[in-house]
């Protein structure tokens, strides 16, 4: 048996048998690396090298960060806000939902996340105010894509150190898409509230309105400056992305102790522990898809892809963009999306290069689209960690999600029409 079927029935079959993605790819291969007479050395090398680049740091202390904020008052004072921001316009909690997420997003940086922490507490409230838990659930997991597109991102992280383009301009292009990705699903669950005559809260007076929105916001208006802390370093050049995020860490640590004082030892305890596990399985990827990738350029499949795709789209922007768009979908559909980023992003930068998309704008496109892959069936991540954590099936948080995987590819769309969305914060930023 050849090398190259060896690879690609072993990964296969341990895909089928519900294998760990990184670890069937670790396994497939080392068989190959085996069979093919390279030896082990090699693999180990490439996992090494996958893992020895100092902007990975930024990835646990982000997912820290959302643990702290999480385990201390910080997610209830948001959520009262965003209430009583715009929890009266039609749609009620829907919009709730939306925006704890627009504004976690700041926080976090992972989708996961975002549905397991704040998205069950705005799904539980949406269900209260008497929305059907499967729109609830849709919600929560259309929202949650927002994490990873609005700065800190972890997927953006990811994509810097592939196509070795600057974080800080990935962070700062993903501000616009996230907040207009946010307006669109908001748009839907306003028409859709209109149309089945949604609940939200009675409205009672610009003066109650405007005394309880200031009083709420001025409750958690040091959470609100994560994000400023954050990028507000990267912008003037003080701090590394993963400096920023060490302090973002240190600044949510001071507010959950010496500021609310509702985190305690045993509190911070759980948040490493929940790190140790979320950050040990996204990093665990990123040296399985090295080796996936050098067993894929082993074999000529850059090159083979390259041309496949060169012959069909040539140089229009138009059908690279409708490639790379099926492409990601399909493969967000099947697997995370930081393993998508790190085994096919190099295959198609050439493609991208040579049609004359930006990085940082093909970038963030990518990153949305592999979003929407990640909550799509069969292997929908952020579903199935919401179908779980909520007790329903896929099959009925399926049925009210579709629309809103409509609208988000209006979103793809937009961006790919218009790449000053992306680019222009950066270009204006950091020239």
């Amino acid at each position: 048996m050849s090398s190259m079927a060896l690879f690609l029935i072993s990964f296969i079959m341990f895909f089928i048998l519900g294998m760990p993605i990184a670890s069937a790819m670790i396994i497939s291969s080392f068989l190959y690396a085996l069979n093919s007479g390279m030896g082990l050395a090699i693999m180990g090398t490439k996992m090494f090298t996958g893992l020895n680049n100092f902007a990975l740091v930024a990835i646990p202390l982000f997912i820290l960060t959302a643990e702290v904020m999480n385990r201390t008052s910080v997610a209830d004072r948001i959520f009262k806000f965003c209430r009583d921001m715009v929890g009266y316009i039609p749609g009620g909690m829907g919009h709730v939902n939306i925006t704890t997420s627009i504004i976690f997003a700041g926080m976090s940086g992972s989708a996961v996340a975002d549905a397991g922490g704040i998205g069950h507490l705005a799904y539980q409230a949406m269900v209260d105010e008497g929305f059907d838990r499967e729109f609830s659930a849709s919600t929560t997991v259309a929202s949650s894509t927002v994490g990873p597109i609005i700065p800190p991102s972890i997927p953006a992280v990811v994509y810097a150190m592939v196509a070795n383009v600057s974080v800080g301009r990935l962070l700062f292009g993903g501000i616009l898409p996230g907040l207009i990705m946010g307006l669109i699903l908001m748009a839907y669950v306003y028409f859709y509230s209109l149309r089945h005559n949604g609940p939200r809260l009675e409205w009672q007076g610009w003066r109650y309105y405007l005394t309880h929105l200031l009083y709420s916001f001025i409750s958690c208006i040091l959470p609100l400056l994560t994000p400023a802390i954050l990028l507000g370093g990267i912008y003037l050049g003080v701090v590394t992305t993963t400096e920023a995020a060490a302090l973002a860490v240190l600044y949510a640590l001071v507010l959950g102790i010496l500021v609310y004082r509702t985190m305690k030892v045993k509190d911070f305890i759980e948040s490493l522990k929940s790190v140790f596990v979320t950050s040990g399985s996204v990093l665990l990827v990123i040296p399985a898809a090295k080796c996936f990738s050098f067993v894929m350029t082993a074999e000529n499949l850059q090159i083979k892809l390259y041309t496949l795709l060169t012959s069909f789209a040539g140089d229009s922007k138009f059908l690279v963009a409708l490639c790379i768009t099926i492409l990601f979908l399909i493969l967000g559909c099947l697997s995370d999306p930081n393993v998508n980023i790190m085994v096919f992003v190099p295959m198609i930068l050439p493609i991208l290069n040579a049609a004359g998309f930006d990085p940082v704008h093909a970038g963030i496109c990518i990153i949305v689209i592999a979003m929407i892959g990640n909550i799509t069936p069969p292997v929908g991540v952020v579903l199935m960690t919401t179908c779980s954590i909520e007790h329903l099936s896929m099959e009925q948080v399926c049925k009210k999600l579709w629309p809103f995987l409509v609208v988000l590819m209006i979103e793809v769309v937009i961006l790919w029409a218009f790449p000053v969305i992306v680019t222009g914060i950066p270009n204006m930023l950091m020239k």
